[in-house]
C-alpha cells in the first residue's frame, strides 16, 4: 500500500476548510512536519488519522463530518466510507492517546502488555489468525467489489429507465428520477392490472403535453319522442280527405280542387265577370255558390297541411344538423377520444338512415298537398316501428356521445387532477411492464449484498479471535525497564520511573513512590515512552507502520524538550512514515533543522521530507475562523524565530489598506510580538513595553512620542504576547486602531533602525 501522500477529500470537520478531488495535493511524504499555532486544528487531524487506526469515526470529529485520505498507490481509506485496512499500521500519539491509556488519578499505566517466552504457542497461532485475516479481507474486497457491481448495474438501469420514464411524462421542471422509480416499483410490485394498450399510453402522453385544457364542448339534444309524435301526425294528415267541399264537380273531381279555389279567388280579387278558362259568364248564382263551398274550413285545411310540411322539413332540417352538432374525435380529450369516434359514426349512421326514413313520409305529404282533397297513398312510407326503432338506436348513441362531451368537460374542468391521473397511469404502465428486470436486478443486489455480509462477518470473527489471541501474549511486567529507559532518555535524567506492582505500575521519584500528580511534563513522558515502546507489540515492524505524534514536547523546559524530539525522531527514523504534529516553536524548529536536508535534498535526490503550516483565516463577511493547511512559509522554514513570518504579516497589512485581509483579527497580536522581539534587541532589561518605549524615546529624540500612544495601546490590549499560542485570539482593538499602530510601528523601526527594517522588507518580498 506504500505511504500516505493526500488528504483526498475533507468535510464538515470543524474549523478546517473543506477540500476536495481538485484541492491541491498536500504531497505528503515519508517524514512530514505540521506547524499549526494553538487551536488552528491539529487535535482534529490527529484524530482522522486516529480514526484509521480504530478502524471507525473518532468520536471526538464533528458528527456527519467525512474525509477520505489516498496512499501512493491511490488507494484510498476514510469516514464514513472505507475506514478498515490500516489498523494495524496507524498509529496516533495524542492527547486521547494519554487519557485513554494512563490513569492518573490511580497512579498507573491503562497495562502495557509485552510478548513473553510463555506465550509463544499463542503467539504462533496469532499469527496463522493473521494471515486468514489477509485471505478473509481478499475475499471481503472481491465481495464488495462485486457488490458494488450490482449496485452500480442497479443503479444504471433505474437511471436509464427512470430517464425513459421521464421523457414520456413531460414534466416540465420537475424532475422524474431513481428514486421516484424506485418507489413506483415498491408501490405497484403486486399489481395485476395489465399495462396500457398502445392507445391508451399515447392518449396519456397528450395529456401530459397539454400546457391547458381543451374547451368545453355543448352536449347535443334529440328528442326520439318528437319522431314518434311528428310520424304518427303526418301519417295521419296525410290519410285524410276533405268532405265539407258540397260542390258535386269537386266530389267527383277532388283532384281539382285547389285549382278550383285559386281560380274562383283570382276572379274576385281581379273583379272579372267572365271565366278566364272558358270564356262564359260567371253569375252571381254560381258566385255565391263557390264562395260557400270554398269556406274557411278548406282554407284551414291546406293551411294545416302547409304548416305539417314545414314541420317536416324542420324536423329534417334538424336531424341534418345533429350531425354537424357532434363535435369531432379530435376535440375531445385523448382517453375518450377512441371510444368515441365509434359512437360518432353510429350516431351519422342512424340520422342517415331516419331521413331516408322519414324521406318517405315526405314524398307523401307532397303528394298530399297536391291534392289535399284525397288521402295520400301510403304505400311506400317506412312502417311505423322502423321509424321509431331507427329514433331509439339513435337516441342511445346521442346519450353515449353526450356522456362523453360530459367525461370531457369533467376532465377540463379536472383539468390538474386529470393531468396528474395521466402521469399515473404512465408510471404504473412502464412499472408494470419493466418490473420483471427490475426485479431480478433487486435480486442480484440483494444476494452480493448478502455475499459481503457473510465476508464482513467472517473477517470481523477472525479479528475477534486474533484480539483474543493478543490479550493472551500480552504481559506488563517486561516492558517496565524499556519504558524507564525511553523516559530517561526522553527527560534526560533518571529521576523518574516506573515500576510493575500487582495491578499496573506504581510512579516513582529517585526509586521511591511519589506522593501527588506528577507534572505534566512528566505526564507526557511516561505517555510518549510507553506510545514509543509499544510500537512493536502485536507482531508489528516499524517499517511498516505510520506513526502520528501531536505535539510530543508538552510543559517542557528547553532542556528536556532537546532531549524528547531527539528520542521520537530517532526511535521513528525507520518508521515507513512518521507525522509530527506540533504548535510549539521550538519543537517545529528541531524537526525542521533534522529533516532539512530531506525536503530540500541536493539536486537530482527526491525530496522525502514536507514542511506543512496549518494556516487560520477569517474570510471577509464570516465571523468564524477556517483552517487549512498550506506548505510552510520559507520565513519559517529558513529561520529560528517566527519574526520574520509575523512581520510579513503586518508588512501585507500595511501595504494593502484598503484591501480586506483575511488574517487581520490576529494582526493587533502579531504587531504586539513583533514589537516585543524588536524591542527585545534595541531595548534590551526589560521593564515593560512602555518602559522599553521610554528608553527608545530617550535614545532617539526624533521618535514622536504622541505617535507611539497607538503602540502603547497594545500593552492594555494584547498583555500576554511572549507566547504565540495567543495569536489566533480575537483582539479587542478596532481595524482603525490596528491600522494606526502598524504604521506607527513602522514609522518607529524605520526611525531606529531603517537597515533593518528594509532587510525584513526584502525577505518578505
Amino acid at each position: 500500500m506504500g505511504v500516505i501522500t493526500n488528504i483526498k477529500s475533507l468535510n464538515g470537520m470543524g474549523i478546517y476548510a473543506d477540500r476536495s478531488p481538485r484541492s491541491p495535493s498536500l504531497q505528503f511524504r515519508r517524514y512530514n512536519l505540521v506547524y499549526g499555532f494553538n487551536g488552528s486544528g491539529k487535535s482534529t487531524l490527529s484524530r482522522l488519522f486516529a480514526s484509521l487506526e480504530a478502524g471507525e469515526a473518532h468520536p471526538k470529529l464533528p458528527e456527519g463530518g467525512a474525509f477520505e485520505i489516498t496512499l501512493e498507490d491511490d488507494t484510498a481509506f476514510g469516514c464514513p466510507t472505507r475506514p478498515n485496512g490500516l489498523e494495524q499500521r496507524v498509529l496516533v500519539f495524542n492527547s486521547d492517546y494519554i487519557e485513554r491509556n494512563l490513569q492518573w488519578a490511580a497512579g498507573r499505566a491503562n497495562p502495557v502488555f509485552y510478548i513473553g517466552a510463555d506465550q509463544a504457542e499463542a503467539a504462533a497461532e496469532l499469527t496463522k489468525i493473521e494471515g486468514d485475516i489477509v485471505k478473509a479481507d481478499t475475499r471481503k474486497a472481491a465481495a464488495a467489489a462485486a457488490e458494488r457491481a450490482a449496485d452500480k448495474m442497479f443503479a444504471n438501469l433505474k437511471r436509464e429507465r427512470a430517464k425513459s420514464i421521464a421523457s414520456r411524462l413531460h414534466l416540465g421542471n420537475r424532475k422524474y428520477e431513481a428514486p421516484n422509480l424506485a418507489r413506483d416499483y415498491e408501490a405497484w410490485k403486486d399489481d395485476d392490472r395489465p399495462a396500457l394498450t398502445d392507445d391508451e399510453l399515447k392518449a396519456a402522453e397528450d395529456i401530459r403535453q397539454m400546457d391547458e385544457p381543451m374547451p368545453r364542448l355543448e352536449p347535443v339534444s334529440f328528442d326520439k319522442g318528437t319522431i314518434e309524435t311528428a310520424y304518427r301526425f303526418i301519417a295521419e294528415v296525410c290519410g285524410q280527405s276533405l268532405s265539407t267541399v258540397a260542390l258535386t264537380e269537386v266530389q267527383e273531381h277532388p283532384d281539382m280542387l285547389l285549382w278550383l279555389k285559386e281560380g274562383h279567388e283570382y276572379h274576385q280579387a281581379h273583379g272579372l265577370a267572365d271565366c278566364l278558362l272558358c270564356g262564359n259568364s260567371i253569375s252571381s248564382e254560381r258566385r255565391s255558390l263557390l264562395t260557400n263551398a270554398l269556406d274557411d274550413s278548406v282554407n284551414a285545411f291546406v293551411t294545416r297541411l302547409t304548416k305539417t310540411d314545414e314541420r317536416l322539413r324542420t324536423l329534417l332540417q334538424s336531424l341534418g344538423q345533429l350531425e354537424v352538432q357532434l363535435p369531432a374525435a379530435g376535440d375531445l380529450v385523448a382517453e375518450v377520444r377512441s371510444s368515441f369516434k365509434d359512437v360518432r359514426e353510429s350516431v351519422a349512421k342512424e340520422v342517415h338512415v331516419l331521413v331516408e326514413q322519414l324521406g318517405t313520409l315526405q314524398t307523401a305529404l307532397m303528394a298530399k298537398l297536391e291534392r289535399p282533397a284525397t288521402p295520400a297513398d301510403m304505400s311506400a312510407v317506412i312502417p311505423e316501428r322502423d321509424v321509431v326503432a331507427t329514433a331509439e338506436r339513435l337516441a342511445l348513441g346521442v346519450t353515449m356521445a353526450n356522456e362523453a362531451i360530459a367525461g370531457h368537460n369533467q376532465s377540463v374542468v379536472d383539468f390538474v387532477q386529470h393531468k396528474e391521473a395521466a402521469e399515473t397511469s404512465i408510471r404504473r404502465h412502464f412499472v408494470v411492464e419493466g418490473r420483471g428486470d427490475y426485479a431480478q436486478a433487486v435480486a442480484e443486489l440483494a444476494q452480493a449484498s448478502d455475499k459481503l455480509k457473510d465476508e464482513i462477518d467472517s473477517a470481523a470473527d477472525l479479528r475477534r479471535k486474533a484480539g483474543e489471541l493478543r490479550e493472551r501474549v500480552r504481559t506488563h511486567g517486561p516492558a517496565a525497564g524499556v519504558i524507564n529507559k525511553l523516559i530517561a532518555a526522553y527527560l534526560g535524567h533518571g529521576e523518574l520511573t516506573i515500576a510493575p506492582v500487582e495491578q499496573g505500575y506504581e510512579l516513582q521519584r529517585h526509586s521511591r513512590p511519589i506522593s501527588g500528580v506528577p507534572s505534566e511534563g512528566e505526564k507526557t513522558a511516561i505517555a510518549i515512552s510507553y506510545f514509543l515502546s509499544s510500537i512493536a507489540a502485536d507482531n508489528r515492524k516499524l517499517k511498516d507502520v505510520i506513526v502520528v505524534v501531536d505535539d510530543p514536547v508538552s510543559s517542557l523546559d528547553t532542556k528536556a524538550l532537546n532531549f524528547a524530539c531527539s528520542l521520537v525522531r530517532t526511535r521513528l527514523e525507520g518508521a515507513s512514515q512518521v507525522f509530527i504534529l506540533t504548535h510549539n516553536l521550538q519543537c517545529m524548529n528541531e524537526f525542521r533543522k533534522a529533516w532539512k536536508s530531506k525536503a530540500k535534498p541536493r539536486q537530482g535526490v527526491d525530496p522525502t521530507a514536507t514542511f506543512l503550516f496549518i494556516d487560520v483565516t477569517v474570510a471577509e463577511g464570516q465571523d468564524r475562523r477556517t483552517s487549512t493547511i498550506v506548505e510552510m512559509s520559507k520565513l519559517l522554514r529558513e529561520y529560528d524565530s517566527e519574526y520574520h513570518f509575523l512581520f510579513s504579516h503586518v508588512l501585507r497589512f500595511v501595504d494593502r489598506p484598503d484591501a480586506y485581509d483575511d488574517h487581520g483579527y490576529m494582526i493587533p497580536n502579531v504587531l504586539r510580538r513583533v514589537l516585543d522581539v524588536f524591542l527585545a534587541f534595541k531595548c534590551p532589561g526589560g521593564g515593560g513595553l512602555p518602559s522599553q518605549l521610554e528608553k527608545l524615546c530617550k535614545d532617539y529624540p526624533t521618535l514622536d512620542r504622541e505617535k507611539l500612544a497607538a503602540l502603547e495601546r497594545l500593552t492594555q490590549v494584547e498583555s500576554h504576547s511572549d507566547n504565540v499560542d495567543d495569536l489566533l485570539s480575537f483582539s479587542t482593538m478596532t481595524l482603525e486602531e490596528t491600522r494606526g499602530a502598524a504604521i506607527t510601528l513602522f514609522a518607529m523601526m524605520e526611525e531606529v533602525d531603517a537597515k533593518h527594517l528594509v532587510r525584513l522588507k526584502s525577505l518578505c518580498g
